[in-house]
């Protein structure tokens, strides 16, 4: 009943979706075809337009050609020149018979243009007028032949002694006798220097330049304007059938030959035609029919999946849910996203978790490379071991109340910061984290030798800082400058002697006291690579084992130990060694006599040299002993125990799964590659995880999760059983 109710509104509204989607697309192609279609129609009638206004134009700036042709060609006539002269020789020439004759080819050659009612030759310094008419004085040709106003007259007279070049002025009226007539004048001079002797002048009329462009002109234009430099010098509107013109559409043309401006005025057509419109509507209307059939077909296929969804979430249907099929959707999804957001979270605080443990084993020191390097390029730590490495350690114990968790937490952001300064002014990479033994850690990197000067200057610098902005002076002890990625636990064990002799000062021991202790007796075999040492030695790793005894031998080797400070580290090694043969059941008493003969003889070399054959004989009993699949499966045991301790299903049976063996089988090899037992092993890791975690202020259950306990009772008893107090009380010694 549910999914009927529940299929009715969201099926309408899938049909209806479906339907816009389909039909919008083709009504807004009908619209955008009509559009193009009248942008088409808007292109080509433009395109006639221009056509035809160019046309006009040319034909106006032909007729112009053709005026200054007539100038070119009059200039050209014997008579003209003959009568520029500025003597009387020539006046005898010019009798009646002369005149007659030069009156009938200028007549004829004003005649040939069309547009011109008449046109006079002007000469200035004789104070003469030839035109069709016949030959005046100049005053009285243009007084009672052809007459101006005032204006145009005084025009005139100013232009005839200057050179003008085809200088068509202003539209006037003419006064022929009796008849006035609106002409346009052309100034000509036909000679092309300053003060020329003859101009030629014509008179464009108006009335026929109309009827000029009306037979060669014609076109749709409804109106023609022709402008001088913005001034109107003339316009025809043309009467069209039809009546009103409604909207217009003008194009102007400048002209090619003269300084005149053509704007020719048309009717603007942007009407679609009837037969564009009624496809378009038709395109419309099937796609209706189309569109909706096709929606409805669409609409059963799509709603098929939800319908099997919603049956399936039928089960779970409240009350308030009916109706909103999406609602119930819409919660699972809103489930599934915080628990991806708490995913990423988890994966986030783990990725941060295992930077910060990586970086921690690197300050330890550890000698698988191989693993090192996949680890570090997964976390974007560049390191190698061409790289140059100094590591600082940030104390607080000056805090004059560690309990107050407001200035702790001011003091750990004011030392990010001031680290992020002053590294990135001096362009260094460093990595900062929590260190167990201080409260911060910083490892910096550099593919060049870093000065020890100058990271004690960077460090003062980093203090001061932090003084300034807390009130407070931390500890901060650069190690010493290493090369290789050993160089960053050899310099942290360095920083953290200086703070071990910085700690003991503060108790009241004298520091010169505690230095010189420190030099006699402290040799340098840290805990962390005496593990190592014994579990490559369990495992028969020759390889590593060497390069283990190397380091330390080496190091030490800088620190120029006293003999008996020598002689005590050596004897340590021993011991070591020593104690993997008893763990292994092998006879140790022959091994101890003969190292005691050699310390004896007070040789280091000596004794130097029999703990690297001791520590041989060993990898190759424990390699003779072992097949090579053994081995494989050792080292892979110990490697996902050391990744997944804090798994809760951490166990030998998952293991003996994991490896296909007997639980007895995978115990037995377990204890063999690391000493101790698997339960031990594994509780070892986890307290060591749960100390770093309840000094960064983590809650007791919290730890107890994150390390792999069920609950917080079985974690307590753990706590207790490895540290010997309970989890809250090594809270209160912390703070």
């Amino acid at each position: 009943m549910h999914s009927k109710h529940f299929a009715s509104s969201t099926f309408r509204r899938t049909f209806m979706s479906y339907t816009a989607i389909l039909i919008i697309p083709i009504i807004v192609f009908s619209a955008l075809n009509m559009h193009r279609n009248i942008l088409e129609e808007q292109r080509k009638t433009t395109e006639k337009y221009v056509a035809d206004s160019k046309r006009i134009a040319d034909v106006v700036d032909s007729k112009l050609t053709q005026l200054k042709s007539l100038s070119n060609m009059l200039s050209e006539q014997s008579w003209v020149q003959k009568l520029m002269q500025n003597t009387d020789v020539y006046d005898q020439e010019f009798d009646i018979v002369k005149l007659i004759e030069i009156r009938k080819d200028l007549t004829n050659a004003i005649n040939s243009l069309g547009i011109l009612p008449f046109g006079a030759l002007v000469f200035p310094q004789k104070e003469l007028v030839i035109s069709s008419w016949g030959k005046f004085a100049e005053d009285e040709f243009f007084t009672s032949v052809a007459s101006f106003d005032e204006a145009t007259r005084k025009r005139l007279n100013e232009s005839f002694p200057n050179y003008e070049y085809f200088n068509i002025l202003q539209p006037t009226t003419i006064k022929l006798g009796e008849e006035k007539r609106r002409v346009i004048p052309v100034l000509q001079s036909l000679e092309v220097v300053n003060n020329p002797r003859a101009s030629l002048i014509l008179f464009v009329d108006i009335v026929y330049l109309t009827d000029y462009m009306e037979r060669f002109g014609g076109g749709e234009s409804s109106k023609i304007l022709i402008k001088a430099n913005d001034t109107l010098v003339y316009q025809h509107d043309y009467i069209k059938a039809g009546g009103n013109q409604g909207s217009t559409y003008e194009v102007r043309m400048p002209s090619q030959v003269s300084d005149w401006q053509y704007t020719l005025t048309y009717p603007d057509k942007n009407v679609i035609g009837i037969q564009n419109l009624f496809s378009s509507l038709l395109a419309i209307l099937i796609s209706v029919v189309i569109g909706t059939a096709s929606a409805f077909l669409l609409s059963i296929i799509s709603y098929r999946p939800l319908q099997v969804l919603l049956n399936k979430l039928s089960g779970v249907v409240r009350k308030d849910d009916l109706g909103s099929e999406y609602k119930l959707i819409e919660k699972s999804f809103d489930r599934l996203i915080d628990e991806n957001h708490s995913l990423q979270q988890a994966i986030k605080d783990y990725e941060s978790a295992a930077k910060s443990n990586l970086l921690l084993r690197l300050l330890k020191g550890y000698f698988t490379e191989d693993q090192h390097r996949n680890g570090l390029q997964k976390f974007g730590l560049n390191y190698t071991e061409e790289k140059y490495y100094c590591t600082m350690l940030v104390s607080f114990h000056a805090m004059n109340d560690p309990s107050d968790l407001e200035l702790f937490r001011k003091v750990e952001i004011v030392t990010i910061m001031v680290a992020e300064r002053i590294m990135d002014r001096h362009q260094l990479h460093y990595e900062l984290f929590e260190v167990t033994n201080a409260d911060k850690a910083i490892i910096v990197s550099s593919p060049e030798l870093l000065g020890e000067k100058r990271m004690k200057q960077i460090s003062s610098e980093m203090a001061e800082s932090i003084q300034r902005a807390c009130n407070m002076l931390p500890e901060m002890l650069p190690g010493t400058v290493e090369k290789g990625l050993l160089g960053i636990s050899k310099s942290y064990y360095a920083a953290n002697e200086n703070l071990q002799v910085k700690l003991f000062s503060r108790r009241g021991f004298r520091t010169d006291a505690v230095q010189e202790t420190y030099i006699n007796n402290h040799y340098y075999y840290p805990t962390d690579w005496e593990i190592q040492l014994i579990n490559n030695l369990k495992i028969g790793n020759l390889e590593t084992l060497t390069r283990i005894l190397d380091e330390i031998h080496t190091e030490n080797e800088k620190r120029q130990l006293p003999a008996a400070g020598r002689v005590q580290l050596v004897s340590r090694l021993m011991e070591t060694m020593l104690r993997v043969l008893y763990e292994l059941n092998i006879d140790a008493g022959i091994y101890a006599r003969q190292f005691e003969i050699k310390a004896s003889l007070e040789n280091i070399d000596s004794m130097w040299s029999y703990v690297f054959e001791v520590g041989t004989l060993i990898c190759e009993r424990i390699r003779y002993s072992n097949s090579s699949s053994e081995m494989e499966a050792g080292s892979k045991l110990l490697l996902y125990v050391n990744q997944h301790y804090t798994s809760a299903d951490m166990s030998l049976k998952k293991l003996a799964e994991m490896l296909e063996m007997s639980v007895p089988s995978v115990s037995r090899m377990f204890k063999e590659v690391t000493g101790i037992n698997f339960y031990d092993y594994v509780c070892r890791l986890r307290m060591e995880m749960a100390k770093e975690l309840l000094r960064e202020k983590t809650g007791i259950e919290i730890v107890a999760q994150r390390i792999g306990y069920e609950n917080v009772y079985s974690f307590k008893r753990a706590f207790v059983r490895y540290e010997g107090i309970k989890p809250d009380e090594y809270v209160q010694v912390l703070a």
